[in-house]
């Protein structure tokens, strides 16, 4: 009785052992925000690109300018995110690719 309980154990181990290194990966990864709105060039901007001349007061300069500057970070940020959805995006397709050449060399180590 013992040795029977102790073969099919020994047998049990080694395709246990072989699942042990299988993991099914999971991606966590979430979508960048956006998309993004342009900031509005001001009317008193709208005569600038055939005048050189405008009508704007320097707190509605400021404003567009900064509008700008706001837009700009939050598409860096944007950029950013995108990038690290891209590597973990890249990082789970390599992860599943490993998951199932691990689970076909335990199939194939089943029936040798």
């Amino acid at each position: 009785m013992r040795a029977i309980l102790l073969s099919a154990l020994l047998s049990w181990m080694p395709v246990h052992a072989a699942q042990a290194y299988c993991y099914d990966p999971s991606f966590s990864g979430s979508e960048p925000s956006g998309p993004f709105s342009k900031p509005s060039v001001p009317y008193c901007l709208s005569g600038y690109g055939y005048s050189r001349e405008h009508t704007c007061d320097a707190w509605e300069i400021q404003a567009y300018q900064d509008e700008i500057d706001r837009y700009i970070r939050d598409l860096q940020s944007y950029s950013d995110e995108a990038s690290d959805f891209a590597n973990e995006a890249i990082d789970y397709a390599n992860a599943v690719t490993e998951f199932a050449v691990c689970q076909a060399k335990e199939v194939a180590a089943q029936h040798e």
